[in-house]
Parts: structure tokens; C-alpha cells; sequence
């Protein structure tokens, strides 16, 4: 089963290299193409019929899910305000290692039955948009000191949390705390639940991983180089490591509950720099 899972597991990061220029030097193809723009906001989560699978859909290979996956808080806007960076800014970036392949092949198969019983596609490239763009707007604020922005986004506990870890951070070191999509190398969940509360109510829990490069001064991420190496940077350019932020997902599948996904935790290696 290990093996297996190990397999597996070597096959999304080999995906990886076909996404991102840099990441093996062997692969020369052009960048993954830009998500559309409605996959770029954080709106509200609607229950929908799934849309008819076209040809067109199938050429894509994409899989449709049943209900229409997005992020509440910031209707018809777009998370990230910064222009967009070319992939020449990226150094090359190798896999030496691989994630743990039983928490792996664990998180898969409860997505699977997430998907199976409520209707809700955790694997689909909206979710995986819609959590990228909400560490991207969240890590944003948070460098920017604008945490009042965070209520409804984030619950209150964690957002006296931050508060309290962004304030032992410099300037400088707050300001490394935003990231852009451009900075985002690798995502994985690390664990995946439902859970039934005394009242009957239903919500579902998913923390993932995010692999991000980063000028970070300080040690290095365990996290990040045990899978990926960063080649030294070149023309006096600082460098760049991978470092990792986890980010938990909490939302009520229960019918007739807000449809909204919130952040219920949030943790960026990036903290370390003031312990």
C-alpha cells in the first residue's frame, strides 16, 4: 500500500514539471495557461445542478463537480491586486524527495467519499483555485497589517493569533508574509474530515500544505527541502528557498447553513524568523 501510494504521489509532483518552467530543466514547455477570471474570486459556495459534460469538457479533462466551488468574502473581486511576475523571476527549482505517501492515499480516498455523499468536488480545479487565491488575499492583509479585513474571511480566535505573530515580526519580515501566485510551487492536503455534531449539523475540514518560494532570511523549512531544491540565485538576485504554510478550510455541509468556506487556521514557517 505504501508503495502504491508512493507512486502515486510521485505522479502529481511529476505533474508538477510539466506546470512550471524551472521546476525539472529537461521539460521546456510553457507555463500551465491562465484559470479563467471567475475562478480567480472568493464568492459565495452555491448549490447548483452540474452543467451538461460536453465534448468540449472532456477534451479539456476536467471533471465537472456538482456543486459550484468558490470562497466567500470577496464577491467580484479579484484576490490578487499585484501584477502578475513572469516565469523568468522563478529560479529552477528540482524534486529530490516526496510527501509522506500514507497521508496521502488517506486524504485521496476521504475526498473521494466527501465527494461521493455531500456532492462536493474537493479535487476539482475550482477548489484548488479558490484556496490558492484565499492565501494569497489572506497572506496579503496580513503583511499589509490590515487584519480588520480578515473578520469573516478568518474566525476571530485565529485572527487574534496572527495579530500577535505578525507583531513580533520586523517590517521587512511581516512584508515577506504576501504571496503571489507566481510563488505558490506545490499543494497537498493533509488531512481531510466530516464531522457530526451533537446537534446533527455536518461540516467539513480540510488542511493543506502549500509549498512557496520565498526570500525568508533565517533556517531552513524542513518541509521544503525535504522535496524540492532551489538552485542558487544568479546576478546578485537574493536567494530564494521553499518554505511552507498550512491553511485549515472549515465549512457546514448541513442544508439550509451558509455556504461560505472560512479559514479556521493559519500557519506560515515564515513565523519562525522571530523565535
Amino acid at each position: 500500500m505504501q508503495r502504491i501510494g508512493s507512486l502515486a504521489a510521485c505522479r502529481e509532483l511529476g505533474g508538477l514539471a510539466a506546470c512550471s518552467s524551472g521546476l525539472y530543466p529537461w521539460k521546456k514547455g510553457p507555463t500551465c495557461g491562465k484559470e479563467p477570471a471567475a475562478h480567480r474570486r472568493w464568492a459565495g459556495v452555491c448549490v447548483r445542478p452540474a452543467r451538461p459534460f460536453t465534448a468540449e469538457h472532456a477534451a479539456q479533462g476536467r471533471r465537472l463537480c456538482r456543486r459550484r466551488v468558490v470562497f466567500a468574502g470577496q464577491n467580484h473581486r479579484l484576490f490578487c491586486s499585484q501584477p502578475p511576475r513572469t516565469t523568468e523571476s522563478r529560479p529552477a527549482i528540482s524534486v529530490v524527495g516526496i510527501p509522506d505517501p500514507i497521508t496521502w492515499f488517506r486524504c485521496k480516498f476521504t475526498m473521494y467519499l466527501v465527494e461521493l455523499f455531500f456532492e462536493l468536488d474537493l479535487n476539482s480545479a475550482e477548489f484548488h483555485s479558490g484556496v490558492k487565491q484565499a492565501l494569497i488575499h489572506v497572506s496579503e492583509l496580513m503583511s499589509s497589517g490590515r487584519y480588520h479585513r480578515l473578520v469573516g474571511l478568518v474566525s476571530r480566535e485565529m485572527i487574534d493569533y496572527v495579530e500577535t505573530k505578525c507583531r513580533s515580526l520586523t517590517d521587512a519580515q511581516r512584508q515577506q508574509l504576501a504571496v503571489t501566485m507566481e510563488d505558490i510551487v506545490f499543494m497537498l492536503p493533509e488531512d481531510v474530515s466530516v464531522v457530526f455534531d451533537q446537534y446533527g449539523r455536518k461540516f467539513c475540514h480540510v488542511v493543506l500544505r502549500f509549498w512557496i518560494l520565498s526570500t525568508l532570511e533565517g533556517p531552513d523549512d524542513p518541509e521544503g527541502i525535504k522535496i524540492f531544491k532551489v538552485a542558487p540565485s544568479e546576478d546578485g538576485q537574493p536567494q530564494k528557498k521553499v518554505v511552507t504554510a498550512v491553511y485549515e478550510f472549515h465549512k457546514e455541509l448541513t442544508t439550509g447553513a451558509s455556504p461560505d468556506w472560512k479559514v479556521e487556521t493559519i500557519w506560515h514557517w515564515n513565523w519562525k524568523a522571530s523565535e
